[in-house]
């Protein structure tokens, strides 16, 4: 029976498994077709959420690229979702200062962009991240944040509820811990979401356990691994199996105590779980040693040894890859900055030519009016269109800090450039008035001017008669 149970879980593991590759390869090859716009974003943001447990490295290269891409197309919310994604991997790696470092940056975006369900989901992670930390205070202030704006937006994450559970279930405040718990298992069960119903039920096992509550907890113990098999989390029934082992053992019950260790280091193994693997063979090797089985207790040991030098040679390189990559992010900023000052200087040029442009347009209106003469109504058109032309002028001039006081709202940018334009009327008629009266004497004396010259030439003729 053990081992056709064994056979199940790596069949339900091998499925889990291609199923995680069927998903990463269709996004691969939709980022191979992909145009470089908010799709390409989206995409790259999924492919790195379904790498950052099992490849954190590769999840931090894709947010990067989402975070430049962002960037460069002006994409505010793929740049608080690569941040978000960057911080989960960060917190995976083990460098818990830089997960916290790129969620706050995603934070900031969101709550500028008032997107509430990214404020939600960076709330919650902050709150991850704390208790992780073993900061619970910290943890529940964050968490409560999220929960606040959940019910704003009648979602109901289960996620909150849960880890709020398990933040108090850690300060060994059972009443709070069963509320929140009982809260999260409500939503999940009424949405279907068996991952969260799962891990809800093996925090719920936790509580009653905590609190002498044997059978109860093993029930709840019992229901987490159903929920666990049916949504394929195999890591979340490696630490329920576990737990279970931990509760046999409590009672004194040897074969089962043993048999759901086993199983634990089994899905642990198949699953590539290092930590959970650690875990398991720590427990195991105390369980031969209580029972003195010193062979088995030191091969558990050993493993264990080399699980944790593993464990910390791979965060060690995995902290070097992220001060790479800190490096290539410093880098890319710098990149962008001498980018960013090009285009302004470009733009620096352009506004100076056009406001040469618009001088030259009056110098040579004024130095071609000297010789010829000018009508009312030319003088009236050419007047309007160099209104036009220095309005439009100020409006390019102004256009990006008024975007910014404003915070981009078109009513306000309407009614100062309404203001701008009021201001531009008087001075345009006083200016075309003041214009129009020079040019009119200019006329007089210029069609003065050619009748004497007229007069002069036949008089000289009628003397030469």
């Amino acid at each position: 029976m053990k081992y056709i149970t064994l056979f199940l879980f790596i069949c339900l593991f091998t499925k889990h498994t291609d199923a995680q590759i069927n998903t990463k390869d269709s996004l691969k090859i939709l980022l191979q077709k992909g145009k470089q716009d908010t799709n390409r974003v989206i995409q790259l943001v999924d492919l790195g959420q379904a790498n950052r447990a099992v490849k954190p490295d590769t999840s931090l290269r894709l947010a990067e690229e989402a975070l430049t891409l962002s960037k460069r197309i002006g994409y505010s919310k793929g740049e608080a979702s690569a941040y978000h994604l960057m911080g989960n991997a960060y917190r995976i790696i083990g460098n818990r200062p830089k997960a916290m470092e790129a969620i706050l940056l995603g934070l900031k975006i969101n709550e500028k962009m008032d997107n509430k369900e990214g404020m939600q989901v960076d709330l919650l992670q902050l709150g991850i991240i704390y208790k992780e930390l073993e900061d619970y205070h910290e943890a529940i202030a964050y968490l409560s944040q999220a929960k606040k704006i959940d019910s704003e937006l009648n979602n109901k994450n289960p996620f909150i509820f849960l880890n709020l559970g398990d933040t108090y279930l850690r300060l060994k405040q059972y009443d709070s811990a069963r509320f929140y718990t009982q809260q999260g298992y409500e939503i999940a069960n009424k949405n279907n979401a068996l991952l969260a119903q799962a891990s809800i039920l093996s925090v719920m096992g936790g509580i009653s356990s905590e609190t002498g509550q044997k059978k109860l907890a093993m029930e709840y113990y019992r229901l987490s691994i159903l929920c666990s098999k049916q949504s394929d989390n195999f890591r979340g029934l490696s630490g329920t199996f576990l737990n279970m082992a931990d509760l046999f053992q409590l009672e004194g019950k040897k074969d089962s105590t043993l048999f759901y260790a086993n199983q634990a280091f089994k899905i642990s193994k198949s699953g590539g779980f290092s930590d959970k693997l650690l875990n398991a063979s720590n427990f195991l090797s105390l369980y031969y040693k209580n029972n003195g089985n010193k062979d088995s207790a030191f091969f558990y040991l050993e493993l264990a040894t080399v699980l944790k030098d593993t464990l910390f040679k791979q965060q060690r390189i995995n902290q070097l890859y992220s001060l790479a990559f800190d490096e290539k992010n410093r880098q890319s900023e710098i990149a962008a900055a001498e980018l960013k000052a090009k285009e302004e200087r470009q733009h620096n040029l352009q506004y100076a030519a056009i406001a040469i442009g618009l001088i030259t347009m009056i110098i040579l209106f004024f130095a071609l009016s000297r010789s010829i003469i000018v009508k009312t109504k030319f003088i009236e058109f050419f007047s309007v269109l160099e209104l036009l032309a220095v309005f439009e002028f100020i409006n390019l001039l102004i256009h990006p800090y008024l975007a910014h006081l404003t915070n981009d709202s078109p009513i306000l940018m309407l009614g100062v450039l309404i203001a701008i334009g009021a201001l531009l009327i008087p001075l345009h008629h006083k200016l075309e008035k003041w214009i129009t009266n020079i040019m009119v004497e200019k006329n007089k004396k210029i069609r003065l001017a050619a009748a004497k010259k007229t007069i002069q030439q036949l008089e000289e003729n009628s003397d030469v008669l």
